[in-house]
This record gives structure tokens, C-alpha cells and sequence, in this order.
């Protein structure tokens, strides 16, 4: 009688703690398969490449013209990528190890599959959906049991697959798949990735490159730093938005140490000007003393020389955060356009003479009379023969083809643009969308301009295509926080369908 009690409480107190289970986390936890687990280890001075990625954050091939681009010596190899990128696809998660070790190739591939799509593999079959996305696969058995050959590639990439449990383990030969079984079962060291660029977002790839780019370089007269370069470069791709972030080392020091030295990452949080509809915008922290390492290379135009300019204040003048844009209205002529805006913040007195050189030097000539710009007290603007403006104050100088009505006010840059927190560089935004509203105005005038004989339009089939493309990439942003570090984003992006 008590065992029979004893037995029944258990099966209470374990159907408790299940129920407190999902009430407390909404749901049975899913169990957490990592396909790294399959990964051997290797002699981390080699050169390699490491990529890891959940579902839904691959697009199923390789765009054709990289394909079809590609240099001779590389384009097998980046046909058998183009093949393989569908099996990555298709999986609920992958992890690839390729590097050169000891002179030879090695590849490690570990795949989790949905039980058919493995099933198929096993019986000789290539699941519809890898097969719909690649061309030149042969897929048959090998000179040992259980085990298939599958040429990609167009016959020059060979890969060994075998089923172990819910895993597809791929290698360049039997030994590699004896090595990542072992490494599955725990008795073989596995691979370390240390991942540390947001290492909780789903997709990874990781890249080092051994000093092998310093050494090709020396081997061609280059002068090379003797460091490897390593990337690791980690996204996030969601329905219509997604994320990528990025660190790099040995980069840098490609750099001459004179600019390495000088460039800096600052806060981007003064106000400026966005242009209303914005359409793109760049800015940019050119470093001190940058300009005098520029300064032979400068061109001083005629009227700037005339306003007491020369190349070493020019230099001076471009040091600081440089921000241009595209956006807004401007009109030539009787064409109405996208405007283009050069700013200039923090240059004080400098900044007012530049504008008051340019109003006196050069539109004097032609007897126009700039018209004043509210909030500024030096400069102006013109809207005949076509919108101009230039001015400035002690916080900001400006000067660009746009009409003051779309200039918008004045704002911070991460209120408009999502910079993030950190300093950075330089960042770029740039809504696409409406870059091929602007392309479909261009359009029309690019038809106008063939009728009056106009050369060397655009091509009305290149330019509608092109369109078609920015309509469906949506806003995009590019942040470089320092010469080793950046991040980006995306959003309302169309993304194929899987």
C-alpha cells in the first residue's frame, strides 16, 4: 500500500514541477542541438574559415554574376560554395570549418537536418530543395559502407557525407569523417570558434587568413606588415530587418602609422541638417592634421585663392566631422531634382569666411544678390538660374544645390540616422526606396534628353532594373566605430522566399 502511494506522489510531484515548467516559461524547453560539437580541432595557425547560422539566415545561392565573375583559378571553387550554400539553407543550423593545414585542404561540414531531407541523403536521393538551387551535383556511394561521395562544383569539389544520428557530417575525405565522429562522441578535441561579436545572434563567420595576404604581398615587391588578419563578422536577419556587426585585426596596421594615428572615432550628437524627403547621407570625422598630409594633393579653385585661401587653410578647413547629403528639392532650369548638401560643423570663423569668399568671389561676377537664410548670419541663397544655398554661423557652414524649403531643421544625427551609442568614424545612411523614386524623376528626364539628341544617356532597360532592385532593399545603415570595429543595419527589405 505505501509503495503504491509512494509511486503515485512521485508521478504528482514530476507532473508539478512539468506544469510549473510551462506555466513559468510558457512552454516545454526545446532541446539545444550544436552542430560545432562535430567540428575537430585544427592547428589554429592555419589559415580557415569558420561560419555557423541558424535557420532563415542565408538566401538559398550565390548571386550569378559573382558566379559567373569569378576569376578562373577560384571559380570552381566558388561554383562548389554556390552548390553547398543550398544544404546550409535548408538546415535548421550549420557549422563549416574549411582551412589549409599542412598544405592540403580540409573541409568539415556538420548539418542538422529535418529526419527527411537526412533520410533522403542516406538512400542516394538530393532533397528537392537543394537540388532546385544548385546545378552540376552527382551524389552516389563510396568505397566504403554508409558512407556517400558527392561532387559539386561541376565535378571539382569532392566531399565524403555520412548520417550520424540527426547530424549530416561532410569531409574531404574518410579520415575527416572518422575525426568529426569522434569529436561528436567527445573523444576527439573539438574546434574552438570564441566567438565574441555579438555571439548570441544566429549567424557567424569567422576568417583568418594566416599571414597569407602579407606574404603574397611581399612575394609581389609590397611593402606588408608581418601580422595575420582575422575578421569575425556576426548578423541577424530577420522577416523585413536585420542586423550586422563586425571586428577586424591586423587591418590597421596596413596603414601608414602617420594616419593610423590620427584617425579617431567622435560623438556624432551636434545638430545638422537632413534634407526632407532624405535620400542619403554620409558622414565622416576627417582627423587633424589628415588635411596636411593631403595638403600637395589639393586642388584650390580660382575664387577660393581670390578670398585668401590657400592649400595649407583648405586643409585646415576640411578637418573636422564632414557631413553630405542627397535629398530634398532642387530645381535647374525647369528640372526639378534631388538637392545635394555639403556640411561643415565646428568650424567657426573659418567656416564664415569660406561662405563670405564664395558669395564675394564668384556670384558677384554675375550680379546675384544672395537672399539671408534664417539662423544663419553670414551667406545666403538663390533660386534663379537654379537653387542655391551657402551660409553659415559659428556652429555650422553649408553650402549646397537645394531649395531651403526642404533643408529641414536642424537635428541631431542619431535622432535621424541610427548611429548607436559608440563614437564612430564615419557612418552612412541611405533609404533606397526613395533613391529609385528619384532615379524614376531622372528617368523622365533622361527620356527628354534622347529627344533633343542628347549621347550617352543611361539605357531606359538598365536604369528601370536597377529601380525595381533599390525599391526592394529598403533603408540601410553603415557605422565604422574605429579602423577595427563597425556595425550596420537594414530595414523594409524584401526577402526571398526560402
Amino acid at each position: 500500500m505505501r509503495k503504491g502511494l509512494f509511486f503515485w506522489f512521485s508521478i504528482l510531484v514530476a507532473a508539478g514541477i512539468i506544469a510549473g515548467t510551462v506555466f513559468f516559461f510558457g512552454k516545454v524547453p526545446e532541446r539545444v542541438v550544436d552542430t560545432a560539437m562535430a567540428i575537430p580541432a585544427i592547428d589554429m595557425d592555419s589559415p580557415r574559415f569558420f561560419f555557423e547560422a541558424g535557420p532563415g539566415q542565408l538566401g538559398p545561392e550565390l548571386p550569378e554574376k559573382m558566379v559567373e565573375e569569378a576569376e578562373e583559378s577560384v571559380r570552381s571553387l566558388v561554383s562548389g560554395l554556390s552548390d553547398l550554400l543550398p544544404l546550409a539553407t535548408m538546415a535548421e543550423r550549420s557549422s563549416v570549418l574549411g582551412a589549409w593545414v599542412a598544405n592540403e585542404p580540409v573541409f568539415y561540414g556538420s548539418f542538422l537536418l529535418q529526419p527527411k531531407h537526412l533520410k533522403d541523403i542516406q538512400e542516394g536521393r538530393i532533397p528537392g530543395p537543394w537540388l532546385e538551387s544548385s546545378s552540376g551535383l552527382t551524389l552516389g556511394p563510396s568505397e566504403r559502407e554508409g558512407i556517400l561521395r558527392l561532387t559539386a562544383g561541376k565535378g571539382r569539389v569532392v566531399l565524403f557525407l555520412r548520417g550520424d544520428r540527426e547530424f549530416l557530417l561532410a569531409s574531404h575525405s574518410f579520415e575527416g569523417l572518422d575525426r568529426m565522429a569522434k569529436a561528436l562522441e567527445g573523444l576527439q578535441e573539438r574546434f574552438k570558434a570564441d566567438l565574441s561579436v555579438e555571439p548570441l545572434w544566429p549567424a557567424h563567420l569567422a576568417l583568418f587568413d594566416g599571414k597569407m595576404i602579407a606574404q603574397a604581398a611581399s612575394l609581389r615587391g609590397l611593402k606588408a606588415p608581418d601580422v595575420p588578419i582575422a575578421l569575425e563578422l556576426a548578423w541577424n536577419r530577420r522577416p523585413d530587418s536585420g542586423g550586422i556587426a563586425w571586428k577586424a585585426e591586423g587591418l590597421k596596421e596596413w596603414l601608414p602609422e602617420q594616419i593610423r594615428e590620427k584617425i579617431t572615432p567622435m560623438a556624432w550628437g551636434g545638430p545638422v541638417h537632413f534634407p526632407e524627403p532624405l535620400i542619403a547621407a554620409l558622414g565622416v570625422s576627417v582627423p587633424e592634421g589628415l588635411g596636411g598630409l593631403i595638403e600637395k594633393d589639393l586642388s584650390v579653385p580660382d575664387w577660393m585663392e581670390e578670398a585668401g585661401f590657400d592649400r595649407s587653410s583648405l586643409a585646415d578647413l576640411i578637418e573636422g566631422p564632414l557631413v553630405a547629403s542627397v535629398g530634398g528639392q532642387s530645381r535647374v532650369l525647369l528640372f526639378s531634382l534631388p538637392g545635394i548638401l555639403l556640411q561643415l560643423p565646428s568650424r567657426g570663423a573659418e567656416g564664415i569666411r569660406w561662405i563670405e569668399g564664395l558669395w564675394s568671389n564668384k556670384w558677384a561676377r554675375f550680379a546675384f544678390s544672395p537672399q539671408p537664410v534664417r539662423g544663419f548670419n553670414s551667406g545666403g541663397r538663390l533660386s534663379i538660374p537654379f537653387t542655391m544655398i551657402a551660409a553659415a554661423n559659428e556652429d555650422l557652414a553649408l553650402a549646397g544645390v537645394i531649395n531651403d524649403s526642404t533643408l529641414g531643421r536642424p537635428v541631431p544625427v542619431d535622432q535621424v540616422v541610427p548611429v548607436g551609442k559608440k563614437d564612430a568614424v564615419l557612418w552612412f545612411f541611405a533609404d533606397l526606396p526613395k533613391a529609385a523614386d528619384a532615379l524614376e524623376s531622372l528617368s523622365r528626364i533622361t527620356d527628354l534628353a534622347d529627344r533633343f539628341g542628347v549621347d550617352e544617356t543611361p539605357d531606359p532597360e538598365d536604369l528601370a532594373s536597377l529601380i525595381g532592385e533599390l525599391r526592394s532593399m529598403g533603408q540601410v545603415t553603415l557605422v565604422v566605430h574605429d579602423l577595427g570595429s563597425g556595425m550596420g543595419s537594414w530595414k523594409g527589405a524584401e526577402v526571398p522566399a526560402q
